[in-house]
């Protein structure tokens, strides 16, 4: 089992969430003009829903985005991608194993977590503020139910960066399943390297 720095992980995610919340506050056409709410609390809610890509789509980017800010968004997002999809994936499944209740434990929890936050700050229905949860932690993010203060859009962004890792873990055992079961049993896996071996000559 790899053994994770902590502290780089943070250092490292912090400084992501940095540059894109500098990148959307300054690049015109980054956030939409009629976005309600603080410039600075729209940026880092934007740059952390870019980064675990959720991209609800709701106030960023606006309609006139230029050239500059797509750029902008095309290496942000493969930043992105690299950080939570690797170190931090990583690390959120190597501790969701030492807990009781597991993944499955976790998941749950976080959720409820989520529907606790969503309903308080954002005055969601129960029911509105699982979907919301889920579909942040899934990273469908579908743009149809989203934070509208302040506070929420805060609230969302942290949540979005604990959530996105902790649905991950929970797919984890998801994956090796469905991996196994679309392997061809009725085929050795030596043959399977001998013919490979055979396509590279």
């Amino acid at each position: 089992m790899k053994k994770f720095a902590f502290g780089r992980l943070v250092f490292l995610g912090a400084t992501l969430i940095l540059v894109g919340s500098i990148g959307f506050y300054f690049i015109p056409g980054m956030i939409a003009a009629d976005a309600d709410g603080n410039r600075l609390v729209n940026a880092f809610y934007c740059s952390v829903i870019t980064l675990t890509t959720v991209g609800y789509g709701d106030i960023c980017p606006s309609e006139d985005i230029a050239h500059g800010g797509r750029f902008f968004v095309i290496l942000l997002s493969f930043s992105g991608l690299g950080m939570f999809c690797g170190p931090i994936m990583d690390f959120a499944s190597s501790w969701t194993h030492q807990v009781p209740g597991g993944a499955l434990g976790v998941a749950v929890t976080t959720v409820g977590l989520g529907v606790g936050i969503f309903t308080y700050l954002e005055g969601m229905s129960h029911v509105e503020a699982a979907y919301f949860s889920v579909v942040t932690g899934t990273t469908i993010g579908f743009g149809d139910v989203g934070p509208k203060t302040d506070a929420g859009k805060i609230a969302t962004a942290l949540y979005a960066v604990l959530v996105v890792n902790v649905v991950g873990a929970l797919l984890e055992p998801a994956t090796e399943i469905l991996s196994q079961f679309c392997v061809d049993s009725t085929v050795p896996a030596s043959s399977h390297l001998e013919e490979d071996s055979k396509k590279e000559r």
